[in-house]
């Protein structure tokens, strides 16, 4: 299935960096002079897992699927995609009935 070149138009992704630093992400457009910027405060989790050396998120990983989206070979597993929601949601259960 190819998607129009609607990937084309995405902004390019941050570039990686050093544990504990930010990247700064924007909307294409943006400017200084734009207005007011947003603020963002992160939970202690968050920043515990950002001041850890192992990033969370794989970038080049993220980058070849944006790559494979944008070039229309991105094949998505409907039955692999359901599975691991139905894994989600039992195992979200399950919690939920530990709890109680």
């Amino acid at each position: 299935m190819k998607i129009d070149d609607a990937g084309s138009k995405l902004p390019p992704l941050p570039a990686a960096t050093p544990a504990g630093t930010r990247a700064a992400v924007g909307r294409t457009g943006d400017s200084a002079a734009a207005g007011p910027k947003d603020k963002v405060s992160l939970s202690d989790t968050l920043q515990a897992l950002s001041a850890s050396s192992q990033a969370p998120i794989d970038l080049a990983k993220v980058e070849k699927i944006r790559a494979a989206i944008v070039d229309g070979s991105f094949l998505a597993d409907a039955g692999q995609t359901a599975d691991g929601l139905i894994a989600s949601t039992r195992e979200l259960a399950a919690r939920r009935e530990q709890d109680n």
